[in-house]
C-alpha cells in the first residue's frame, strides 16, 4: 500500500478501521491474532510498547514498541472504547467474542469507496516491512519486528520495496521537470 492509497483508504474508513490500518501499518502486528484481541492492559503508554502476548508462536511473544503514529491511533482506540477491557470491542459479541473478530465487509467496502483495488488487510504486514526497509532498517531487525522465526519469510513481505522505489523516482522526476520549468522563464545570469 502507498502512502497516498493509505491516505484515501483512512478517508474512507471508520474510524475503529483507520486505527487498525494504521497501527498495523506501523507495527507491523498480525490482524486477527495480536491487534483484535489486545487488551487494553498490554498497552504501555509510559514506554511506548505494546505486550504481544498471544502471538502464532511462542518465541513471538514480547514488547513491541509503538511509532507516534501508532500511538496516536491506540490512543484514539482507547477514547472509541472506553468501557471495554478490549481496544477493539466487539459492537454486538459476535460468535461470543468480546473483540471483533472479522474486519472483511468494512474492508472491502473501504476500499471500494476510496477506489483501491482490493488486498486483504494482512497485507499491510507487508507495508510495514517495506516501509521499515526501505528507510534503512536492516533487514534482520524488521524480520525481529515482524516476529518471524524465518528470515527467508522477510523476502515476501518486503516484495514491494520496488515499488516504493519507484514512486519515489516518479516523485523526484516530477519535482525536477516542475523546476525545470520554472527555471526555464528566468534569465540566466551573466
Amino acid at each position: 500500500m502507498t502512502s497516498s492509497e493509505q491516505e484515501r483508504i483512512e478517508l474512507c474508513a471508520p474510524s475503529y478501521l483507520k486505527n487498525a490500518i494504521r497501527v498495523i501499518a506501523e507495527m507491523g502486528l498480525r490482524p486477527y491474532k495480536e491487534l483484535m484481541p489486545m487488551r487494553k492492559s498490554q498497552v504501555d503508554s509510559e514506554n511506548c510498547l505494546v505486550h504481544i502476548s498471544d502471538s502464532k508462536t511462542p518465541d513471538e511473544e514480547g514488547d513491541m514498541p509503538k511509532t507516534p503514529a501508532a500511538l496516536k491511533a491506540i490512543q484514539a482506540q482507547f477514547e472509541e472504547a472506553p468501557d471495554s477491557e478490549f481496544l477493539f470491542p466487539s459492537p454486538a459479541r459476535t460468535a461470543g467474542k468480546p473483540y471483533i473478530t472479522n474486519l472483511k465487509k468494512a474492508w472491502r467496502t473501504t476500499l471500494r469507496k476510496a477506489g483501491v483495488p482490493y488486498f486483504p488487510l494482512y497485507e499491510l504486514r507487508h507495508t510495514f516491512a517495506t516501509r521499515r526497509s526501505a528507510g534503512g532498517v536492516a533487514d534482520h531487525f524488521v524480520t525481529q519486528m515482524l516476529r518471524q522465526g524465518d528470515a527467508r519469510v522477510f523476502k515476501r513481505y518486503s516484495q514491494a520495496k520496488l515499488n516504493m522505489m519507484r514512486e519515489a523516482l516518479e516523485r523526484m522526476d516530477r519535482q525536477a521537470n516542475e523546476h525545470g520549468k520554472n527555471s526555464g522563464t528566468a534569465k540566466p545570469v551573466q
